[in-house]
């Protein structure tokens, strides 16, 4: 995919018109898109502002700038609440933590997208696990059978990457995070395997949590651009 421009289905099916994914900024390929649509550019290095200019096509915006962090397995770390894996029973209440308007994904910020979509992607990108769609495990952290937490997980070489956590809004800073990593850490990984995470450079809360619960920072960083027709 690295000079394609690729058809996002799940994003086009939310959006009602053609989404699409590239790694490579190509004004020639882009200015031939049928109107309306959208491009999300996920970038290793920083457009340059001699080719990131306005055209009559299309408009660019770098929309985050994403950090990476790993952390290695530890042997019996604490856990605060209890937690398993999810079923179809918990969908209720994980659409209601999914809604809450505590996003800070790059899709949230982006006011060029309609309103509808914005609210609603967290939810459908949950929804997919349950359809078979997206993700190998989903950890729910709960006390007293109320989800306080949600945490998705992508299976790849090395460990477990986190595509998606989520904490109920009354219970910030109270180490539900902390629990769903933690459970993944004893339960779902093992000794040389690793917990992968993302997050945008600017999301202070999120950088500090990993910091505190002993990621590691890696050198690579994404540039994410969402191009919007005119």
């Amino acid at each position: 995919m690295k000079n394609s421009i690729v058809r996002d289905s799940f994003i086009s099916k939310l959006l009602g018109y053609d989404a699409f994914i590239t790694k490579k900024y190509n004004i020639q390929k882009l200015s031939k898109l049928k109107k309306p649509f959208f491009v999300s550019l996920k970038s290793k290095s920083k457009i340059k502002r001699s080719t990131s200019k306005i055209t009559e096509n299309f408009n660019i915006s770098l929309e985050s700038i994403m950090v990476n962090y790993e952390r290695k397995f530890f042997e019996n770390k604490p856990i605060f609440y209890r937690c398993r894996n999810a079923t179809r029973r918990d969908i209720p209440q994980l659409k209601k933590i999914c809604l809450e308007k505590t996003s800070g994904s790059r899709f949230y910020s982006d006011k060029k997208l309609n309103k509808k979509f914005r609210e609603n992607f967290r939810l459908e990108w949950l929804l997919n696990y349950f359809r078979g769609k997206r993700g190998n495990f989903l950890i729910v952290a709960y006390k007293e059978k109320k989800i306080l937490g949600f945490m998705l997980l992508i299976k790849i070489k090395n460990g477990l990457r986190i595509d998606l956590i989520v904490t109920k809004k009354t219970f910030y800073n109270k180490k539900v995070g902390v629990s769903l990593i933690n459970f993944t850490n004893n339960n779902l990984i093992k000794n040389k395997q690793k917990i992968y995470a993302g997050t945008n450079v600017y999301n202070i809360p999120a950088n500090n949590f990993y910091k505190k619960v002993g990621f590691q920072k890696t050198k690579v960083s994404t540039y994410n651009y969402h191009i919007h027709s005119n």
